[in-house]
């Protein structure tokens, strides 16, 4: 299951959320726009941007956030 993880510690499952997210130079992808909550975004429309420290990833065998992408 896909989760974002906020810098405060929060953690929302993906699927009511809305995203976007970009390749860095160094290689690997950040969040660049983050929607929590159910939003209801019309086509065409771009989420909020990213608050920072905001990551994509999944919660591990271990019960540890394991992060997808680089803070944002």
């Amino acid at each position: 299951m896909l989760v974002i993880q906020t810098a405060n510690g929060n953690t929302y499952p993906a699927e009511t959320c809305v995203w976007r997210t970009a390749a860095v130079s160094s290689g690997g992808y950040k969040l660049t726009h983050l929607t929590i909550g159910s939003p209801t975004i019309a086509v065409g429309a771009a989420p909020a941007a990213a608050p920072a420290g905001a990551q994509l990833g999944y919660i591990g065998k271990s019960g540890r956030f394991v992060a997808y992408t680089e803070p944002a």
